[in-house]
Formats: C-alpha cells, structure tokens, sequence
C-alpha cells in the first residue's frame, strides 16, 4: 500500500470514526436528555402526588374538624330548641294559671259586690271606696246605717289588692278580740262576705252588751 493510499485510508478511518464518535455522542446526548426528563417529569410527579396527599391529609382533618363543629352546633341547637320547649310548656302552664287565678279574682269580686248589695239592703250597712293608690284600695264599711255617721263606730275597713284580688282587715272600730285571727282566716280564704258576717256578730254582741 502506497503512502497515498494509506493516509487516504487513515483519513476516511478518521472520518469513520469522528462519525461513529458524534453519532455515539449524539445517542448518548439524547440518552440522557431522555433521563434528565424523565428525572424532571419523576420528579414533579412525586411532588405532585406528595402534594395531592398533602392536600387529601389537610381535607380529611379540616373535615374532621367541620364533622366535630356540626357536632357542637347540633348540640347547641337541640339544647336551645329544649330550652325554647320548656319555656313555651311554662309559658302556656303561666297563661293557665293567669286565666284561673282572673277567673278567680272576677268571681269573689262578684260575690263580694253581690254581698255589698245584699248587706245594704237588709242589714243596713254603708260601704264606699274610701281610697285608690297604685294596686290597692281601701274600702270602708258601716254597719246598721245607710249613710256614714260622724262616729265611726261599729266600722271596718279592708284593702283590696288590685293585681290579685285577696283583701285584708285594715281596722275595726270597736276593737275586736279575735281581729288577727279574723284577718289570718281572710288572708288564707279571701273570703269577704264570711269576715264581714263574723265581725258583724260580733257588733251586735258587743251593742247588747252596752244596753
């Protein structure tokens, strides 16, 4: 082989193997390109997926959170709607009470009016409203007289309560031996028209006795 022949030869070695060369380096370039992405793409992927647990995780706790504030807040509803329950049973038992205790207080009033009427017609007795103030008056009674005379004798009078009705002796006039026991037995009873007959006995006991 000739000198020619021979660097052409190493030449076109030369040539064979800086292609080979750059074809290898070229496959090897694009090797790793291919890893350096899937690296990159691996990567995100597992800080994606990293991240969706993150975000599964702070879900499931803030709706554990949320399933334990329902909880409370159901608690407190069914604890208000029993309070609501109960006031409301109160509320309709009071307005009963009210409505017997008004009809009470309007039939001892009829009954102490229907007395009044009774008295003044056949026992000569004087009555009048002596006073009014805020929930109360005074009432004053004469007996054996149609109209009030100076003295004050053989007189009584009560306070009614406006608000409840019930009445109570105020003062008697003589003095009466039995006025507290008389006044207890009104204030239990409220029982007007029997207080007044009791004190009435016992006037004309006492005017019998002045004879």
């Amino acid at each position: 082989m000739s000198i020619i022949e021979q660097n052409r030869y190493t030449k076109l070695n030369l040539n064979n193997i800086e292609e080979n060369c750059y074809l290898e380096f070229e496959a090897k370039v694009e090797s790793l390109n291919e890893h350096i992405i899937n690296i990159i793409e691996n990567g995100f992927k597992d800080k994606k997926f990293n991240s969706n647990d993150n975000v599964l995780q702070n879900n499931d706790e803030e709706l554990k959170v949320l399933v334990e504030q329902n909880k409370q807040l159901r608690y407190s509803i069914d604890t208000k709607l029993n309070e609501i329950s109960q006031q409301k049973n109160q509320y309709e038992n009071y307005k009963k009470d009210q409505k017997l205790l008004s009809q009470e207080i309007k039939e001892t009033h009829e009954a102490f009016l229907m007395a009044k009427k009774y008295y003044k017609k056949f026992l000569k007795i004087y009555y009048t409203i002596e006073s009014k103030s805020e929930g109360s008056q005074t009432i004053f009674i004469q007996f054996f007289t149609e109209a009030k005379k100076e003295s004050e004798n053989y007189s009584v009078r009560l306070v009614r309560n406006t608000n409840t009705g019930c009445y109570q002796l105020s003062t008697v006039k003589p003095k009466l031996k039995a006025f507290e026991e008389l006044n207890n037995k009104l204030l239990e009873t409220n029982d007007v028209p029997g207080a007044l007959c009791c004190i009435r006995q016992a006037f004309l006991k006492a005017k019998m006795y002045k004879k």
